[in-house]
């Protein structure tokens, strides 16, 4: 399988600046500079990326949250996460939420077992 090559910061910051030079006064940013952006996410924070390539935050976090449901629609990142139950826990209720910086949200509820709260955090925050 051919991986794909992620651009550096400083290229698509090049892209930007080239788009930027010959564009119309209300020309939107085409999709695949949004996308070029979108993939730095791996390397760099959303604060970060918006500063460099001077874009709203809100729109470039976004843009990040959008792209990486596109890969994991793909199958580029595990569809859920497995968690060994312990049969000897004690019945009761719990309810983790957790949200990344990307956007990443996750929300779960038990009844009748008890989790691995640890590990289910260490899962989550992996795919970061």
């Amino acid at each position: 399988m051919l991986q794909k090559l992620q651009p550096t910061l400083e290229e698509v910051q090049q892209l930007f600046e080239q788009w930027r030079r010959k564009k119309r006064r209300r020309d939107r940013i085409p999709a695949a500079l949004w996308e070029a952006a979108a993939s730095l996410s791996g390397q760099h924070s959303a604060n970060k990326i918006s500063k460099l390539l001077r874009l709203n935050h809100t729109a470039v976090r976004d843009c990040i949250g959008a792209h990486t449901q596109g890969e994991e629609m793909q199958g580029n990142a595990p569809a859920f996460i497995e968690l060994a139950m312990s049969p000897s826990a004690a019945v009761g209720e719990c309810t983790i939420e957790m949200e990344r910086p990307d956007g990443g949200r996750m929300k779960i509820c038990v009844k009748g077992s008890c989790i691995d709260a640890a590990e289910l955090s260490k899962a989550f925050w992996m795919r970061t």
